[in-house]
């Protein structure tokens, strides 16, 4: 009986998924400040043979709204074979908000660039959390 507990526990540990299959953690970070609408912006440059993945942002916005994009793509400033990685985001005024995920999320085409824009009115600062590999 002791010998089979044992072969299962050995069994269980050796076909146990390892730590790094459970996600890369995110280990980036680039602030930006927007004083007006700006963009598009490039805020990560692509590495070629490489994915870029978004993990999630801080902001802190300040006077009327702003609203955020973040997408991927090639050439200058994003503009060939674009993929949204997240949705227009409308935040009310004066509004701070912290999304960040600690493993890899939704991910570039491979050698894109990752790159933000603002729209309406009103300052927006911010870091934007990726890794890239």
């Amino acid at each position: 009986m002791r010998a089979s507990a044992f072969a299962v526990a050995v069994a269980a540990l050796l076909f146990a998924p390892p730590a790094w299959a459970q996600g890369r953690p995110c280990d980036q970070v680039t602030p930006f400040q927007h004083a007006t609408p700006t963009g598009p912006v490039e805020i990560v440059p692509g590495i070629a043979n490489q994915r870029i993945y978004f993990c999630g942002f801080s902001i802190a916005e300040k006077g009327p709204t702003l609203d955020l994009k973040i997408w991927s793509g090639g050439g200058v400033l994003c503009a060939i074979g674009s993929k949204d990685l997240s949705p227009q985001w409308s935040f009310p005024n004066d509004f701070a908000l912290v999304n960040r995920i600690e493993h890899v999320g939704p991910f570039s085409n491979v050698g894109d660039s990752l790159c933000i824009q603002t729209f309406g009115s009103g300052a927006l600062t911010g870091t934007i959390y990726w890794t890239q590999f």
